[in-house]
């Protein structure tokens, strides 16, 4: 009796071990991705107005690199810039991505670089 008692904790803990393991990769979000087509010839920084209403989360820069957004990445989220020059993209990933907030939290700009072509 004893046994099957050990063994029966052993399989509750264990399915609770894997619950709980399953709940904490499942918290993590994904980095939101906005595409980002730039000038076939473009380098240097872009900045992005978030949060924008008139925008969509697929945008064009303008010549200096600016435009909005319609993504409004909350506190705890990261942001991925698919960046789109000419015929080729690549990804500008979320550590080089700066987001300045408000102090209230929310996003007033995404800013990031584009290395020449």
């Amino acid at each position: 009796m004893v046994r099957k008692l050990d063994s029966l904790t052993t399989l509750l803990l264990a399915t609770i071990f894997t619950t709980l393991l399953l709940f904490s990769c499942a918290a993590k979000q994904a980095p939101r991705e906005i595409t980002v087509r730039v000038p076939p010839d473009y380098a240097g920084e872009l900045s992005l107005d978030p949060c924008s209403r008139h925008a969509s989360a697929e945008v064009s820069v303008d010549a200096k690199g600016a435009t909005a957004t319609s993504v409004c990445p909350k506190a705890d989220e990261t942001v991925t810039l698919r960046i789109i020059r000419g015929g080729t993209d690549f990804r500008v990933p979320p550590d080089q991505i700066t987001i300045e907030r408000a102090g209230d939290g929310l996003p007033v700009a995404i800013k990031a670089h584009v290395p020449a072509p």
